[in-house]
């Protein structure tokens, strides 16, 4: 399987939930007819639960087992944790294997090293072929974000138009470099890029050069979409509410899919 780690450091708000359930959800119904669940999405995001609660639909359903009961020692099984969703398009079904991730008590919940690689390697016996992780901005600590880029495949950084964005990018970069795994970084994705403002008026350079000159690598850009907003106030997700014929985003997302499964093939 290929484990996708997807972080944007530190910084919140730069979309990475909503590329991780939307790429999560593609790959699901593009490789259905390849094993029966496809893609296992790991949501971290302990403080806030984001792409648990696209996943259920509703904000009020209550799940037997969360990550923070496995992360709290109050379960020893993490699959305990694993829900599957089923969906139906144009008479195909296909599946997403995902964790729950809410927590009534954020702050006393610590993401320990070892239960993770546990968690990690629980997955295994899904046999999925691509496990995407979506980090928390916040609270994810150096050992945890070090035992994440041992255990994945590659990564995927996520960046906005914004300063510090790009730091918290960098700092994410820094610590690759030191572990000597730049191996593992597919194309960054410059996300919610305003077309109409495409240069930093700071610096006179484009957002895209600086985020390039950061990583190395060539960003991948995700065009601002108002529609986007729009459906995440339903709790529905973008892919499966959108047309990429409509949606510039969702249209992009699409390509950045094409790049990753030839970059990172399944398997």
């Amino acid at each position: 399987m290929k484990t996708i780690l997807i972080t944007s450091g530190t910084k919140g708000g730069t979309g990475k939930t909503t590329i991780a359930v939307n790429m999560a959800v593609i790959l699901a119904y593009e490789l259905r007819s390849k094993t029966q669940y496809p893609v296992v999405l790991i949501d971290l995001g302990l403080d806030s639960g984001t792409a648990t609660l696209l996943m259920l639909g509703n904000v009020n359903e209550q799940m037997p087992y969360t990550l923070a009961d496995y992360f709290m020692g109050k379960i020893p099984d993490p699959l305990s944790t694993f829900y599957v969703k089923t969906w139906q398009i144009d008479g195909d079904t296909f599946k997403l294997v995902f964790t729950a991730s809410l927590s009534q008590y954020p702050s006393q919940v610590r993401i320990d090293r070892y239960l993770l690689r546990g968690l990690l390697n629980a997955v295994e016996a899904i046999s999925p072929l691509y496990v995407i992780i979506d980090t928390p901005a916040l609270g994810l600590s150096y050992d945890t974000l070090i035992t994440l880029l041992e255990v994945s495949t590659n990564a995927i950084l996520i960046a906005i138009p914004d300063h510090s964005s790009l730091k918290a990018v960098g700092n994410v970069v820094n610590l690759i470099r030191d572990l000597k795994a730049s191996n593992k970084l597919l194309k960054p994705i410059l996300n919610m890029l305003n077309v109409k403002y495409p240069v930093d008026a700071l610096s006179g350079y484009p957002w895209t050069k600086l985020l390039r000159d950061i990583v190395g690598i060539e960003p991948h850009v995700i065009p601002y979409d108002e529609l986007f907003p729009i459906v995440r106030q339903a709790l529905e997700i973008e892919s499966l509410k959108l047309s990429f014929y409509e949606s510039p985003a969702l249209d992009s997302i699409f390509k950045y899919i094409d790049y990753l499964m030839e970059a990172a093939p399944p398997g």
